[in-house]
């Protein structure tokens, strides 16, 4: 299983967070430890994370944070099959889903010169 990173920003509304994902070898606890004695010294805390760089290939980075500048933060735990579920209830991609199988449906043959409904390439 996973772990995350949810950083809520004063300035940012309530519904939005940057989430990152922390790299397998990351103590939750410790890092929890580190953020919350860095808030009242307002020094920058590094944090192992990881950049999807495709759908295969992950890219290990290090972000650097000042927790005095973010009002919230918060550590969760997914696995593959929490991400998989997620990805299935979320409305935003199942509207893109039955939009694209509307489409293929519809239109039959896709323009590949413009990406549009119509005739293919004329033979």
């Amino acid at each position: 299983m996973a772990w995350f990173l949810a950083l809520q920003g004063p300035a940012q509304p309530s519904h939005q967070a940057s989430v990152y994902e922390l790299q397998d070898t990351t103590d939750v606890d410790t890092l929890a430890q580190e953020l919350v004695s860095a808030v009242t010294l307002d020094r920058v805390v590094p944090i192992p994370a990881m950049l999807p760089q495709n759908t295969k290939k992950r890219q290990k980075v290090t972000l650097y944070i000042r927790p005095a500048a973010w009002g919230l933060w918060t550590f969760y735990e997914l696995s593959e099959d929490d991400k998989r579920q997620l990805m299935m209830e979320n409305p935003l991609v199942q509207a893109l889903q039955q939009h694209q199988q509307q489409q293929h449906g519809a239109a039959g043959q896709i323009n590949p010169l413009l990406g549009q409904p119509g005739a293919g390439p004329r033979r």
